[in-house]
């Protein structure tokens, strides 16, 4: 981690800068207040849906709640009267009011799906805007399957909690408050009896709770560490590293060990919720055994009606099957709510890069260049890596950084292009300090050809445009000219439409730095940044890389980093 002058290198600055954010990701501790607030915010939106879905909601909750009252007239009027007649309409209200029922709770579900995927679309959109906007300091130290199981598992999983729960627990409280109500206004005793075992309901609410959040927590750090490892070994490069050095069996083996873990997290996630099952319907059998035993005494006593105490058993069913839902739906939200607080704890991560608030215009041509005043810079806390740095790199001109590795040459480029902020001085373009100018703007002046070239499993046109998508075909063409890239073109199977595969890889590194040459020509940006553009090449790569790099440079001003003399003296 340390360079060969002793400095910190950027990879123990990052670790340290990101400890705390680790360990606070992986942590799983809760903040109840922040995630009820994001949660709030995210349902905003909706508002009117959520009305919509309310007002549905009542209505399927009070057709739940008449059939019970027909069955009580039914045997305690109607068919001791013998009237045929109370009779027939009563049987077809006894149908037609469940099936308006079954209607409006498809209505209640379709529109709580659409909230919920609504919910999910938009976090996801929240979170890649997001993580797009941190620092490179995030990417370089967070696993690429951590943040990646943030937007599919910890998403898919809480989809499904929204979809099954999304105004069930209103639905439940509500459907038991006026089932109770209902009840007391037919016979206040069996009421007192039927409710008597609804407190117990809170006993599993408390005890699983805390436990599901723990478990449901767990099984999704066990399914990031899945993700992390199969985002390493299965990729293009992760598998050539693999394959190269002979540890299939090694990966094989860690490979089982995390699945194991995600089988045994998901299995105790599995296991509460069933022993959450098991107390609720233990509990749900105490107020049937009341209910009939006291009814029972209250007919043989002539205290009341056959018909009162069926339809109290009607409503035992309303009362009981909500309840039980109540007490389950603790641990399902307990679940719901640390999946919110992993999404949360990332949407609540502070970019390093503030944008500023009333940015400085650039002006239309460039003027004094790029220039570096007493900057220093260090990673987090550690010590600085730059000491004072201070030089010029004039409009039109190149200025060149020759240095052996660790020396500070990559982070100066970085420095330059804005991926970092300096902790002391400034940096200038045409003399605006970069925090200043809005990123937007400092993008449009500046191409940046990296030593490590990157390319999208796309077409080469389209990797081509990346930096450009609004240029023309005849200025796309120029530039494979000028990048010396049209033998390439010629020799592919399907020209400039010729998917390159992943990274680029099947390209050659001479190729591929080509591409990122005419990818950055074709910007037309005043401003290069060149990092080691000619590295570890051959000769005949590295001369056409230098004629393509003398018709980029024409006219611009450039910031270029070098091993070798040659590549800055020609």
């Amino acid at each position: 981690m340390y360079n060969r002058r002793g400095m910190m290198g950027p990879g123990m600055g990052v670790i340290m800068q990101h400890q705390r954010t680790l360990s606070y990701l992986q942590s799983g501790r809760p903040d109840l207040r922040r995630t009820l607030r994001g949660v709030r915010k995210t349902l905003r939106p909706y508002h009117w849906h959520v009305l919509g879905g309310t007002i549905l909601m009542l209505c399927t909750v009070a057709t739940g709640l008449l059939p019970p009252l027909l069955l009580r007239q039914l045997i305690d009027s109607a068919i001791p009267e013998h009237d045929i007649r109370q009779i027939v309409l009563l049987g077809i209200f006894m149908i037609l009011i469940p099936l308006l029922g079954s209607l409006l709770g498809l209505l209640q579900n379709y529109l709580s799906a659409i909230i919920a995927q609504g919910i999910i679309a938009d976090l996801r959109e929240q979170l890649y805007k997001h993580v797009l906007s941190l620092g490179l300091d995030f990417f370089t130290w967070t696993r690429a399957g951590e943040i990646h199981s943030r937007f599919l598992n910890d998403a898919a999983a809480l989809q499904s909690v929204l979809t099954q729960s999304f105004l069930g627990t209103l639905t439940s409280f509500i459907t038991v408050a006026c089932s109770l109500i209902i009840m007391a206004t037919i016979n206040w005793q069996l009421t007192l009896a039927t409710a008597i075992a609804l407190p117990t309901f809170a006993l599993p609410m408390l005890y699983f709770g805390r436990r599901t959040y723990n478990a449901t927590t767990e099984s999704q750090q066990a399914l990031d560490h899945l993700s992390t490892i199969l985002e390493e070994t299965i990729s293009l490069s992760g598998a050539l590293v693999v394959k190269s050095f002979g540890t299939a069996k090694r990966e094989e083996q860690r490979f089982e060990v995390a699945n194991q873990e995600v089988r045994v997290t998901q299995l105790k996630q599995a296991l509460l919720g069933q022993w959450a099952s098991v107390a609720i319907q233990g509990l749900a059998a105490l107020g049937p055994a009341i209910l009939y035993s006291y009814g029972a005494f209250l007919v043989i006593s002539h205290e009341v009606p056959l018909g009162t105490v069926v339809a109290f058993a009607a409503f035992l069913a309303q009362l009981y099957r909500p309840a039980s839902s109540l007490a389950n739906a603790n641990a399902t939200v307990m679940g719901g709510m640390a999946l919110f607080d992993r999404i949360f704890q990332v949407l609540d991560l502070k970019p390093t890069l503030q944008e500023p608030l009333q940015p400085t215009p650039l002006p239309a041509t460039p003027t004094r260049g790029i220039e570096f005043e007493q900057v220093n810079f260090h990673y987090s806390n550690a010590a600085d890596v730059l000491h004072e740095i201070a030089f010029q790199a004039p409009v039109g001109q190149l200025t060149a950084l020759v240095g052996p590795s660790g020396a500070g040459k990559s982070t100066l480029l970085s420095l330059a292009s804005r991926l970092y902020d300096p902790s002391a001085g400034q940096i200038l373009l045409d003399g605006i300090d970069l925090r200043q100018i809005a990123s937007a703007d400092l993008r449009q002046r500046l191409a940046v050809v990296t030593q490590e070239v990157f390319l999208f499993h796309t077409t080469l046109r389209e990797n081509l445009r990346y930096g450009a998508p609004e240029a023309t075909d005849d200025e796309l063409q120029a530039t494979v000219a000028a990048a010396q890239l049209q033998e390439l073109v010629e020799r592919l199977p399907d020209g400039l439409d010729t998917i390159v595969g992943e990274r680029g890889y099947r390209l050659s590194g001479g190729e591929k730095q080509r591409v990122a040459i005419a990818r950055a020509l074709l910007r037309q940006a005043p401003y290069l940044l060149l990092d080691e553009a000619t590295s570890s090449l051959d000769s005949r790569a590295e001369r056409l890389i230098q004629q393509a790099l003398e018709t980029l440079m024409q006219g611009r001003t450039v910031i270029a980093i070098a091993h070798r003399l040659s590549t800055i003296q020609r």
